[in-house]
């Protein structure tokens, strides 16, 4: 389905909608004057080249997460300066591929790990007219619980019909209990998380491990992207001369990260090489010109990066409506 057929699934998505508690609800009703507003699922349209692709959000928290190599008071007043809250406001967003038959998730969000403020990918597939059974495949970027949660409900697959796809390094990394032993106390509750979130569908294999850098489906190509974690991947779409890389998380607070791309997180297992990566994927943007998919970029995440100074400046890719698209 592209975008010039997607009302042909507007009943569908009405219906789909309506099924989900408390959604057709808030789309009837207008918010109370106190203040209480209707959840807002949200999803954007856009091409890259021939290929239609779809950011899908999943909702927003506000992160307490920690940046590391910082000078005192250096973050604080990076968000201040770009009008930001602090602490940061943090997008979570995953994107749809539409590649001739296949309809492709990168990430899949955060299911009921993470807060309530989250877990909204459900209802924005809905709201673009897609049931979690049409997706054929799922790439995971790293399986952090919010990019992997949301494969699971209560144990069971929220995707029952799609393969999911993960580098071989990082599913080594997660599912091999020996490494809980080694790993920080912060990180140890990630282990069992990522065993739940993927053991439904390994079970009934569909559980796919790839090599860096292969073609993962056909049209998109795996590149490591190592440091956040040991298996953390770009993927990389192109079409009729045009590139798009899903950057995962590369960037967490963007207002700092992108004028000051030596800041590390804390979730970051290998926080030097972390930087490094960080560094090298915004050298390479910039250069070359290409479009960058961020998942916690403020929604879409979509956008261009330029050099500024000793650092880079992120550029939001403008919005286009359907009507002119």
């Amino acid at each position: 389905m592209n975008r010039r057929q997607f009302f042909k699934q507007a009943a569908l998505a009405a219906t789909l909608l309506g099924n989900i508690p408390g959604l057709a609800a808030a789309g009837q009703e207008a918010p109370r004057k106190t203040g209480a507003k209707p959840k807002q699922a949200g999803y954007y349209w856009f091409s890259v080249g021939d290929v239609d692709v779809l950011a899908l959000s999943d909702g927003t928290l506000r992160s307490n997460a920690k940046l590391l190599n910082d000078t005192p008071g250096q973050v604080d007043a990076l968000l201040r300066q770009a009008h930001a809250s602090v602490p940061a406001i943090a997008s979570v967003n995953a994107y749809l591929i539409v590649l001739g038959d296949r309809r492709i998730l990168i990430d899949a969000g955060t299911g009921d790990l993470l807060g309530p403020s989250l877990n909204k990918l459900p209802e924005s597939l809905a709201a673009a007219g897609f049931m979690p059974g049409q997706i054929t495949d799922i790439l995971l970027t790293h399986i952090h619980a919010d990019h992997s949660g949301g494969l699971t409900l209560q144990g069971r697959m929220v995707f029952p019909n799609a393969t999911v796809h993960v580098s071989r390094a990082e599913k080594a990394f997660w599912l091999d209990p020996a490494n809980v032993a080694k790993a920080r106390d912060s990180h140890k509750p990630m282990f069992a998380q990522a065993r739940k979130s993927l053991e439904p569908y390994a079970v009934v294999g569909r559980l796919a491990a790839f090599e860096a850098g292969q073609d993962v489906v056909p049209g998109i190509t795996s590149r490591p992207s190592t440091g956040h974690t040991p298996g953390h991947t770009f993927y990389v779409l192109e079409s009729q001369g045009q590139r798009l890389v899903f950057w995962g998380d590369t960037v967490h607070v963007a207002e700092a990260q992108f004028p000051c791309p030596e800041l590390a997180i804390e979730y970051d297992i290998d926080p030097e090489a972390a930087v490094r990566a960080r560094q090298q994927a915004m050298e390479e943007a910039a250069r070359e010109g290409h479009l960058v998919a961020g998942a916690h970029i403020a929604f879409p995440g979509i956008g261009h990066v330029a050099k500024a100074g000793q650092g880079y400046q992120w550029i939001p890719a403008p919005y286009v409506n359907d009507a002119i698209g």
